[in-house]
């Protein structure tokens, strides 16, 4: 299979650059993505394939979206050109970076940091969580019960107690994995009301981004030593991709009428989801294509800072990531003014705009470009990569010998696995959920006798 995904990526490279009328640069960006996409689903079931989804992520938001618009909505495209979303510099210049930077953060995630024997089997690993779980049957179910509970007392909780009553509701997301591999006869109950759960917030809040990157984490875990053939997986795949351009093409309209009447409209919502998917025709409308194609080019963020720094804002030097690493694991109460999470302090320093009301970030690419240039950009991008590499090779070699903690990877990494955010964001959640799950095993054994 390896060697046919090679010579498949080879040629289609070839094609491209011989009859797409496309950069070199533009080429070799189609021709990974496809053999990273499909490398990725033949992996899937046989190895713990998390960071593949940052990497696939990176593709399309900073490499595919971008040809895009410099061959699609350019200057000369209308929408474009009102919204001033074209591509603000040449595409060698923007690709040049890209292209390379991509490659440096996918050898960072990849590259073997610790040999783990128990690697080269990974359904070894849910072996275990069974075995553990069949002395213990009901901590899935606490933990599920403690979730719940968390998520309808939020409303109670302080402002500063709100980040933890947001993490011990997230419990529901550890604990259904729990219940699926416990010997119960009710647990598919309790995973079909989980799920249900889990698609009603998000109808509520209109928020769908956590959703669909806790979904895909999820059959990741639930795949893991499965054998399903290549062309199913092919095919959930490109189902799946299909549910969030259907998400995507509605998003908009739903939440506007939810913001206006000021709540959640369910019935409006159904109705979206039967209007799009009875006249599929209206997801190539050009409007809504071009807003989902926006929301989609994290490249555009990136070009507009490369076009940014050094000619109006000076190189960060890294400044601004030492003072994000350091905001990461130091609480607010003690650094009361710390950088806020969600781009304000990047768009602030490196475009020079006071975010009110909205949110966006330069992502993962941009403040490697606006900290160290290009060249040492490409080198925070490897070693981005591999600290999280790190991070997650670390706690499945302490899974060998407490196997549920494979159980907890889909709540770890949930917030990090996406590139359209800063290294605030993606290392302070982490950072946090760390701690977060250490407290709640050493409260389950302390207070319960139970060992999670």
């Amino acid at each position: 299979m390896k060697y046919a995904l090679f010579i498949f990526t080879a040629v289609l490279f070839l094609v491209l650059q011989m009859e797409g009328g496309l950069t070199l640069y533009e080429s070799i960006s189609i021709a990974l993505f496809v053999y990273f996409f499909l490398n990725f689903l033949a992996q899937l079931g046989s190895k713990i394939v998390i960071f593949d989804l940052t990497i696939l992520m990176a593709f399309l938001t900073c490499l595919i979206m971008p040809i895009i618009f410099y061959h699609f909505y350019t200057k000369d495209n209308p929408l474009a050109y009102i919204w001033k979303k074209y591509m603000p510099i040449a595409s060698d210049d923007y690709f040049s970076f890209a292209v390379p930077a991509v490659i440096a953060l996918i050898l960072g995630l990849k590259i073997p940091v610790r040999k783990l024997k128990i690697n080269r089997n990974p359904a070894l690993y849910i072996e275990n969580v069974k075995e553990y779980l069949s002395r213990y049957p009901q901590l899935g179910f606490y933990l599920v019960g403690i979730g719940f509970a968390s998520g309808l007392l939020n409303f109670l909780a302080s402002a500063g107690l709100k980040e933890i009553f947001f993490l011990m509701a997230h419990l529901v997301f550890v604990g259904v994995f729990y219940v699926i591999y416990t010997p119960n006869k009710k647990k598919n109950v309790v995973v079909a009301g989980v799920v249900l759960l889990m698609i009603g917030e998000s109808i509520l809040t209109g928020m769908f981004g956590e959703l669909v990157f806790i979904l895909a984490l999820s059959i990741i875990l639930l795949m893991l030593g499965k054998k399903i053939s290549f062309t199913k997986k092919l095919g959930f795949a490109l189902l799946g991709i299909f549910l969030i351009v259907l998400i995507q093409s509605i998003k908009g309209d739903y939440r506007r009428r939810s913001w206006q009447q000021g709540g959640a409209d369910p019935s409006y919502f159904a109705e979206l989801i039967v209007d799009r998917v009875t006249t599929p025709s209206t997801l190539l409308d050009p409007q809504d294509l071009f807003i989902i194609s926006v929301r989609m080019n994290q490249g555009w963020l990136v070009a507009e800072t490369m076009k940014l720094v050094p000619s109006s804002h000076p190189f960060g030097n890294g400044e601004p990531l030492a003072a994000a690493v350091a905001a990461s694991v130091v609480p607010r109460f003690v650094w009361p003014d710390k950088p806020e999470a969600g781009g304000k302090a990047n768009l602030k320093r490196f475009w020079g705009y006071d975010l009110v009301g909205w949110s966006t970030n330069i992502g993962t690419l941009g403040e490697a470009y606006a900290n160290f240039d290009r060249n040492g950009g490409l080198a925070y991008m490897f070693f981005y990569g591999l600290f999280f590499n790190l991070m997650l090779s670390t706690i499945l070699k302490m899974a060998e010998k407490r196997p549920t903690l494979v159980l907890w990877l889909p709540f770890l990494f949930f917030s990090v696995i996406n590139v359209e955010t800063d290294l605030l964001s993606t290392m302070g959640a982490l950072v946090k959920s760390l701690i977060f799950m250490w407290i709640v095993f050493r409260v389950f054994q302390s207070a319960f006798d139970m060992d999670l």
